[in-house]
């Protein structure tokens, strides 16, 4: 009987790695796919850049028509003889608020908004005014602009109060219409407070209380 040789040999794996073809077509594809991304990114960065200014103009544009409009919200009338009846022009009105921007909010305080030119700038810059300090609070290009009084039938009036007919002494609305560059802009604020004072003895009698001694 003759011997019978028997050869070992190291079992097969059934893993394989991958092939130079393959780790080339995934590098590709990745190459591709972060170019596409870097470009992506890159536009973004642009677009932040051209019109990062812009957008915080207009947010700070709202956040001054929000100042504008809290202010003329909370605006209450004098007595006859007080020293800050309500009065409105074209270009400037004053009278007494509640809403003041300063550190009295909810006293009634002297306020003023105006509508002053610069000619430097060529701009037209929203004014206001309080305890004598002016601070500017939003600009546009041009000198187009204005304030306009709404009465109580919605009758828009130049100048409050108005030299004919009988008025209370706020009107209801007060708009401010401006055009930036052309571009037309109205911001429209409604008089939240009451129209009138409740009368006093001189107002009702036309003589001071006496005051016994």
């Amino acid at each position: 009987m003759l011997p019978v040789h028997v050869t070992s040999q190291p079992p097969r794996s059934n893993q394989s790695g991958f092939t130079l073809i393959e780790v080339l077509v995934v590098l590709i594809i990745v190459g591709i796919i972060s170019g596409v991304l870097f470009q992506a990114l890159e536009q973004a960065y642009r677009l932040q850049d051209r019109y990062g200014t812009e957008l915080f103009r207009v947010q700070q544009g709202q956040m001054a028509t929000d100042w504008y409009r809290l202010t003329v919200q909370g605006l209450l009338p004098d007595y006859p003889d007080g020293q800050n009846v309500f009065h409105g022009e074209a270009r400037e009105f004053s009278g007494l608020t509640t809403n003041p921007l300063g550190d009295q909010y909810g006293a009634p305080t002297p306020i003023t908004w105006k509508l002053s030119y610069n000619p430097q700038t060529g701009n037209t810059e929203l004014v206001y005014l309080e305890n004598n300090r002016e601070t500017p609070i939003l600009a546009w290009r041009g000198n187009q602009a204005h304030f306009v009084y709404l009465d109580d039938l919605q009758d828009p009036q130049d100048s409050w109060p108005p030299p004919l007919g009988l008025v209370t002494q706020l009107p209801k609305q007060i708009q401010l219409v401006a055009k930036d560059a052309g571009e037309p802009i109205t911001i429209v604020a409604a008089l939240m407070g009451p129209s009138a004072l409740p009368p006093r003895l001189q107002d009702v009698f036309g003589t001071a209380p006496v005051v016994p001694p």
